[in-house]
């Protein structure tokens, strides 16, 4: 169950708080543990954080479901999502539904300009998708997919 601590409760408005708990229902694999959702103040370099040892995550008001997925997805590494940010973006990625597709994945695609990731954004997902297969055989999975990102023009 996600639960907003004090200062998040007062400082998310309703509609946030709402698509936190939308994008929370996408990970079935959290909804029996005791996960807290803090508050980041506006204008910190951190957009969001996690600490998967204690179940809690931050954001700051208002980012992106892309975010909030990244974040919740930091609380399944070790438990079948490998570790690292870039592997944390591709499995947040592919478990987005297309219409929740809203910030580009910061460390998979920082180099991106906004026009690129909105023209490609269903591919990308796609990749990743194909990736997370890929990585069943083949460990090297991430470099597979930036190969395959780099033609998406």
């Amino acid at each position: 169950m996600l639960r907003f601590t004090r200062v998040a409760e007062a400082g998310f408005s309703g509609d946030f708080k709402q698509k936190v708990l939308n994008v929370y229902s996408l990970f079935p694999e959290l909804q029996d543990d005791e996960i807290a959702c803090g508050f980041i103040r506006k204008g910190s370099r951190l957009l969001g954080t996690a600490r998967g040892w204690s179940g809690q995550i931050a954001l700051q008001p208002n980012v992106g479901r892309m975010t909030i997925a990244h974040e919740l997805t930091h609380l399944l590494q070790g438990n079948g999502v490998p570790h690292g940010e870039k592997a944390c973006d591709i499995w947040a990625l592919a478990r987005l539904p297309r219409d929740m597709l809203d910030e580009r994945p910061y460390y998979l695609l920082r180099h991106w300009h906004l026009e690129r990731w909105l023209r490609n954004r269903a591919q990308a997902k796609s990749l990743c998708e194909q990736a997370i297969e890929v990585r069943r055989t083949n460990r090297t999975y991430i470099k597979w997919l930036s190969a395959q990102l780099r033609q998406l023009r």
